[in-house]
């Protein structure tokens, strides 16, 4: 068979991160390759395409199956694109897979009957067999992890077991970082899973799924071969770590990334590259390391400085140990990069003032001013798969349309202030304004 897969560009406007591939569409492409068919990628996001341009694109190529991989920040293009597509190919298998599926696939398939399938949860596996059936003649409903309409009703198969072992996995095709990647990082995964159970992450939900929940890691032999190949390829040496927590709690993951330096040093690799961790899993002694082998960013999922919403949060950490892992991390000499939820439900002006002087105090005047330049809003997304939104449901808080979960502030003064602040067109300067007001 022939395959075009597509990553969307995000709906709407974009957070301020920098670009960079659609890492889950080029593993698929490698399955997809290494079972026989041809495989085109198109990835709108890494080109810079908006919705139009990049349906005119797919409509100028040549396929048999149109696969587009999709979160919940690419539901309305991905949707957009189907309904696009299908007028003018009325032929093609229109197939859709990444977390938006996994989690919305009964609506999506009654809101979008253009698309013939959905792959749920881990895609390779899926992919693999459903194409594999329809390649011999085969009856590809059977497959276990799709999800379709028959005879007017939306059938989600169960999904089969994860890949165990992950160093069997081909390295993803990097077509799309080769054409029009220079300038910008790779994206690599050393591990797939979370060991904690964040209450604003769908991560663990999603691999739950399929029976699992410890995470998995690949070799960092694997690894290396896979950064040595791209760097070969593409003469890219800036990576970045996609692993949802690379460093992980315990003895055993402490080994794993000694073992990762090591295997850099013996093989006299020269290449930068950025990780993501918690608070309460990092330490001088192995930052250090990693520093001395190439890191120099760490994105560190912070959160909040206000007790309540690390609790709410399910973080499991403390105020006290984001300054002290904040501190750490400076002293030692890396970039730093954070995640922050400033608002959720439960949020007081109290803590909102709490949380900016926390940011006041511990220098953090890149992040403010990404905030106010930007207008990016630091707030909870309520996404297929969050814990949290049960308890919002049960609260009376959320207001869910469609797809979309949003959520209304409990504390009718914060409410009232936030409100004021939306219809002047610009929440977080006038937030900002505020604090500085109660500051003085």
């Amino acid at each position: 068979m022939k395959f075009l897969l597509v990553h969307p560009p995000m709906d709407g406007s974009e957070p301020p991160v920098r670009r960079t591939e659609g890492l889950g569409l080029a593993y698929v492409a490698a399955v997809l390759r290494r079972d026989g068919h041809e495989v085109e990628m198109l990835d709108g996001y890494l080109r810079r395409l908006r919705p139009r341009a990049l349906i005119r694109e797919i409509l100028r190529r040549d396929f048999d199956c149109l696969g587009i991989t999709a979160s919940d920040v690419h539901k309305w293009t991905t949707i957009s694109i189907a309904r696009a597509v299908r007028k003018r190919r009325k032929d093609a298998l229109i197939v859709a897979g990444g977390y938006f599926p996994t989690f919305h696939a009964q609506r999506l398939l009654t809101v979008c009957p253009e698309f013939d399938f959905l792959v749920r949860g881990e895609g390779e596996t899926v992919v693999s067999e459903g194409f594999g059936r329809i390649a011999r003649g085969e009856d590809w409903r059977e497959t276990p992890g799709l999800a379709f309409r028959q005879d007017g009703t939306e059938v989600l198969n169960p999904l089969p077991p994860l890949v165990h072992d992950l160093d069997s996995l081909p390295f993803p095709a990097r077509d799309e970082l080769k054409l029009v990647g220079q300038g910008m990082p790779a994206l690599i995964v050393g591990s797939r899973g979370c060991n904690h159970r964040c209450s604003f992450c769908s991560i663990p939900s999603f691999y739950a799924l399929s029976g699992r929940k410890a995470p998995r890691s690949r070799s960092p032999r694997n690894v290396l071969d896979e950064i040595e190949e791209v760097t070969a390829a593409t003469g890219i040496k800036e990576f970045v770590f996609a692993d949802d927590n690379f460093i992980g709690p315990g003895t055993k993951n402490r080994e794993r990334v000694f073992q990762f330096a090591e295997e850099i040093r013996s093989r006299k690799l020269d290449f930068a590259f950025t990780i993501q961790c918690r608070v309460d899993e990092i330490d001088e002694e192995i930052l250090k390391l990693l520093k001395d082998v190439g890191l120099f960013r760490v994105y560190l999922g912070v959160e909040s400085s206000v007790e309540r919403q690390l609790h709410t949060y399910n973080k499991r950490t403390t105020a006290e140990q984001n300054r002290r892992a904040i501190e750490l991390i400076r002293r030692v000499g890396l970039d730093l990069q954070i995640g922050f939820i400033m608002l959720d439900p439960y949020t007081t002006l109290k803590e909102m003032l709490e949380n900016m002087q926390f940011l006041d105090d511990m220098d953090l005047k890149e992040f403010r001013r990404n905030m106010l330049r930007l207008q990016y809003t630091p707030k909870l997304g309520l996404y297929g798969g969050v814990p949290l939104i049960e308890q919002v449901r049960a609260d009376g808080l959320l207001r869910k349309k469609g797809f979309d979960c949003e959520f209304v502030f409990k504390d009718p003064q914060f409410r009232l202030i936030y409100g004021a602040a939306q219809a002047l067109g610009a929440p977080l300067g006038f937030l900002a304004r505020l604090y500085r007001l109660v500051r003085s």
